[in-house]
């Protein structure tokens, strides 16, 4: 049995991935393992505690100073005889969690290579890692990097993605991340509607959301039949149940490929680009540009979707497997 720490935040400001990737994986742990979270008390992150059953979870102070948080941490672990820290952190450098505790192991998902020098493994799936580390100096690390990394949920694995079947009218299915601050949610739905295109939306809309409103007003005043969902639990069925994905750079954007749903991407920030034209050159999905929702752009991909061939190498139970062999 093992005693996991999982520290990480969802907020408008730093969106859900970073919460919803250490949820997503720890899940993949035995039922016997003692799981714990620490977040602040952002809205969305609570949503998310809420909505996914977390039970052991411990709330944070939102202006908590770094040292006061890592003595938190430090006591949490301590008190707890926890085993495994797992950090998922962009609000602040991972490097200013230096003094963390030794007397466990440290497992981190990092994207800008400022890390401590005492953490035992380290993922990134950004197409790019390697450009942010230089893995020898950090010897008694190890490094998972690479964009076969992402952490999926573990639905992801199992044979429904084989056996999905096309709809007779086409369902498009819009998911532009769980806070989408520019609401770009919004601007593909108008694209659409202002098209001839005859197709089923099924939009899904994340804990971080606040545009419902406007939202359901156009979609309201529109032709097309839909669905509007919020917080989900189960991401995969409905990915599976539509042909064609419209969504954002972020960990949608790997469900998406790994789902094998004709995906087209929009880079909503800078660090998105690389993995949605890494996604693109394979020739697993549409990537439209940065910030950009062409309308032409947008329906012509709709109208000639992808068809993606081939298995596609992602590598989340080769995570878990290298976080067993921790000792």
């Amino acid at each position: 049995m093992k005693k996991i720490l999982f520290r990480a935040d969802a907020a408008p400001h730093i969106g859900i991935g970073d919460l919803m990737s250490l949820i997503n994986i720890s899940k993949y742990f035995d039922d016997n393992d003692e799981k714990y979270f620490i977040i602040k008390p952002y809205k969305a992150g609570i949503d998310l505690i809420n909505k996914y059953g977390i039970e052991n979870c411990f709330i944070l102070d939102e202006n908590i100073s770094i040292d006061d948080e890592i003595n938190y941490i430090n006591t949490f672990i301590e008190d707890n005889n926890i085993d495994i820290v797992f950090f998922e952190i962009t609000e602040r450098k991972l490097s200013d969690y230096q003094s963390i505790t030794s007397k466990v192991k440290k497992v981190a998902v990092n994207f800008d290579g400022h890390i401590p020098d005492n953490l035992d493994l380290v993922i990134d799936w950004d197409v790019e890692a390697y450009k942010f580390f230089e893995p020898k100096k950090y010897p008694n690390t190890k490094f998972l990097l690479g964009a076969e990394y992402v952490i999926l949920p573990k639905e992801f694995y199992s044979d429904k993605v084989l056996s999905r079947k096309k709809n007779d009218i086409p369902k498009v299915l819009i998911a532009m991340g769980g806070a989408d601050e520019l609401n770009f949610t919004k601007k593909v739905v108008d694209a659409i509607l202002s098209s001839d295109l005859e197709v089923e939306l099924n939009i899904i809309i994340g804990s971080g959301y606040n545009y419902k409103k406007e939202l359901e007003i156009v979609l309201k005043n529109g032709r097309l039949q839909y669905q509007l969902k919020q917080n989900i639990t189960n991401m995969l069925d409905a990915y599976l149940n539509c042909d064609i994905g419209i969504g954002a750079g972020g960990l949608t954007s790997s469900e998406m490929v790994a789902a094998k749903i004709s995906p087209i991407l929009i880079a909503t920030y800078e660090h998105q680009i690389a993995r949605c034209k890494y996604f693109d050159q394979k020739g697993w999905a549409k990537y439209l540009g940065f910030r950009n929702c062409d309308t032409k752009e947008l329906i012509d991909a709709v109208i000639d979707p992808l068809i993606i061939k081939g298995q596609i190498p992602f590598q989340t139970k080769s995570i878990i497997e290298s976080i067993n062999e921790l000792k």
